[in-house]
C-alpha cells in the first residue's frame, strides 16, 4: 500500500492575491454559419464522385452508394472558415448487419470534387470511429491516422456526429459523447482560409450497397477563448511562481521549464504562480519525467481551485503517476482528504515521454484528458466556493526517493 500521507513542501509566491489584468479576447457566443434548408438544393451539394447518387429531399441529404468498396461524398457551394464547429445528424437507411459501411462529416477540404484534400471523422457499421485525411493527389479515399471502438453503439439508431477544429486541433464526439482530441498538421493551417465541407458514405468489401440520410446539418463559428496564462517559462519568471530548495525538494526554473527534483521518498512538492484566475477554467501543461526511477514510484499534476485558509492549502489535484495510473483527489495541504477518483490506468502510458496534462473545471464538474484523450469526469462540490483561484504543478515521490518533474508550456484559458 502506498501511503495517502506525504511529507509537503509548499514552493508558493510571496504577495498580494491580486487578479492580474486580463487580455481582452473575450469568449464569445458561437455563431450559426450554415444550417441545411431541406426540400430543394439550395446549398448547391455537389457529389464528388461518378458512382452512387446524391438526392437533397423534403428533409434529408441522401447519399447512396451502389458498388462495393466505394465511397461517395458530397459538400455544398458554401466555403466556411478553418476554425468550426459542424453537428450533423446521420441515419443509415436499413443498414447491413454484418456492419461493412460507413459515414462521415468532411472539413477542411481544400476544394470540392474528386481531387480535394480533407479531413474526415466518422464511425463505421461495426461500432469503430475513425479519423482519416485525404492528402492532396492521393490515390485512395483516405489515409487512417486513428481508430478506436465506440461503446454502446447502435447502428438502426440516429447517429450525432459533432467536430470542432482549431488550429490543427480537432475534437470528435458520437451521440454527444467525446471520442478523443487530436492534433495534426498534415494539412497545413492557413488563418483566414475559407474551406469546404461535406458528407460521405461508403462500403467496404462484402457490401455493395449502403444508403444515408443526412437529416440535420449545422455549422458554426467556433466561439474564441480569452487566454487568462500562457507560459513558457522563461528565465525571467514574469508569473513569479515559487521556486527554492529544501531538505525535500528542489524547485528552480531553466531551460524554459518549471523543474521540480524530489530528494526523498514520500513526498509532495507543489509550485503556484501568484496569478489567479475564475472558477471555471481548461488548463493543459506538457510534463516529463526526464531522470525516470526505475520503480516508477513517482507523479507529477496539476492542482486546480486551490486556496489557501489558515494554515493550509486546498485544491483539486489531478495526479498522473509513473506506473501508467492517474487519481484526481481533495486535498488539505498534500494530504489527502476525499479521493474523487482512485488509481485508474491509463491507456498505452508511457513513463518515459512527455504528456500532455488538462483539466476541464466548468461548475461542479471535472474533465481530465491526457495527451488528449479524456481519461475520467468527476463532479465534486468538496471545496468552498471562493472569488479567485490558484493553479499549482506538483512533483511527487512514493517508495521512490528521488523524482524530477518538467514542465512546460503550461496555458490558462476559458473552458469552450
Amino acid at each position: 500500500m502506498r501511503s495517502l500521507h506525504r511529507v509537503c513542501l509548499i514552493a508558493l509566491a510571496l504577495g498580494l492575491l491580486s487578479l492580474w489584468a486580463l487580455p481582452v479576447s473575450a469568449q464569445e457566443n458561437r455563431r450559426l454559419l450554415f444550417e441545411e434548408i431541406f426540400g430543394g438544393n439550395y446549398s448547391g451539394w455537389e457529389k464528388a464522385t461518378s458512382t452512387g447518387t446524391l438526392e437533397v429531399t423534403a428533409d434529408a441529404v441522401r447519399l447512396a452508394v451502389d458498388i462495393e468498396g466505394r465511397a461517395i461524398w458530397a459538400m455544398p457551394a458554401l466555403t466556411v472558415p478553418e476554425d468550426i464547429e459542424i453537428e450533423v445528424e446521420a441515419r443509415p437507411i436499413n443498414p447491413q448487419r454484418e456492419g461493412n459501411w460507413n459515414l462521415g462529416v468532411l472539413l477542411r477540404a481544400n476544394r470540392r470534387g474528386l481531387n480535394g484534400a480533407f479531413y474526415h471523422f466518422g464511425v463505421s457499421g461495426d461500432g469503430t470511429w475513425e479519423f482519416s485525411v485525404r492528402p492532396p493527389n492521393a490515390t485512395q479515399y483516405v489515409n487512417n491516422i486513428e481508430r478506436g471502438r465506440l461503446t454502446n453503439f447502435n447502428p438502426t439508431r440516429p447517429i450525432q456526429l459533432r467536430v470542432l477544429a482549431s488550429g490543427n486541433t480537432f475534437t470528435f464526439y458520437v451521440n454527444n459523447r467525446l471520442i478523443r482530441q487530436f492534433t495534426d498538421s498534415t494539412l497545413p493551417s492557413t488563418p483566414e482560409r475559407e474551406t469546404y465541407f461535406g458528407v460521405m458514405a461508403g462500403t467496404y468489401e462484402g457490401n455493395s450497397s449502403h444508403t444515408v440520410e443526412f437529416r440535420r446539418i449545422s455549422v458554426y463559428e467556433i466561439a474564441r477563448q480569452r487566454a487568462f496564462l500562457r507560459d513558457t517559462f522563461p528565465d525571467s519568471n514574469p508569473n513569479d511562481w515559487g521556486t527554492g530548495r529544501s531538505g525535500n525538494s528542489d524547485v528552480r526554473i531553466e531551460d524554459n521549464s518549471l523543474v521540480f527534483d524530489v530528494l526523498k521518498a514520500n513526498v509532495l512538492s507543489w509550485s503556484q504562480s501568484i496569478r489567479r484566475f475564475p472558477q471555471d477554467i481548461d488548463v493543459s501543461v506538457e510534463a516529463i519525467n526526464d531522470v525516470p526511477n526505475p520503480s516508477r514510484e513517482w507523479s507529477y499534476g496539476v492542482g486546480v481551485r486551490a486556496y489557501k485558509q489558515g494554515d493550509d492549502t486546498f485544491f483539486y489535484l489531478f495526479e498522473v503517476r509513473g506506473t501508467g495510473e492517474f487519481t484526481f483527489t481533495v486535498q488539505r495541504g498534500g494530504n489527502v482528504v476525499k479521493t474523487l477518483i482512485s488509481e485508474t490506468r491509463i491507456n498505452a502510458f508511457d513513463p518515459s515521454v512527455r504528456h500532455t496534462l488538462r483539466v476541464r473545471a466548468v461548475g461542479n464538474v471535472f474533465t481530465l484528458f491526457v495527451d488528449g484523450r479524456q481519461v475520467g469526469s468527476v463532479r465534486s462540490t468538496e471545496l468552498e466556493a471562493q472569488p479567485e483561484y490558484g493553479i499549482l504543478l506538483t512533483a511527487g515521490t512514493f517508495r521512490a526517493e528521488t523524482s524530477r518533474a518538467r514542465f512546460t508550456n503550461f496555458r490558462v484559458q476559458t473552458p469552450r
